[in-house]
């Protein structure tokens, strides 16, 4: 992960924002890719897990 790299963590929909770039690493440890400012599901109805598309705008909120 970048040095400025900033991680935040939605409590209520468990989504996890991350501001910079990171390295994808594969399990011998070689940065496969990169990705710029991502986010990763945390309500599970994401089209492209891990990363977040937006779906959850579509699911009702618990109350």
């Amino acid at each position: 992960m970048g040095e400025n790299a900033k991680v935040f963590i939605n409590p209520k929909s468990g989504s996890i924002r991350i501001t910079g770039t990171i390295d994808i690493v594969d399990s011998e440890g070689n940065v496969t890719g990169t990705l710029e400012n991502p986010k990763f599901c945390g309500c599970g109805q994401s089209k492209e897990k891990p990363l977040c598309d937006g779906s959850h705008k579509g699911v009702p909120k618990e109350k």
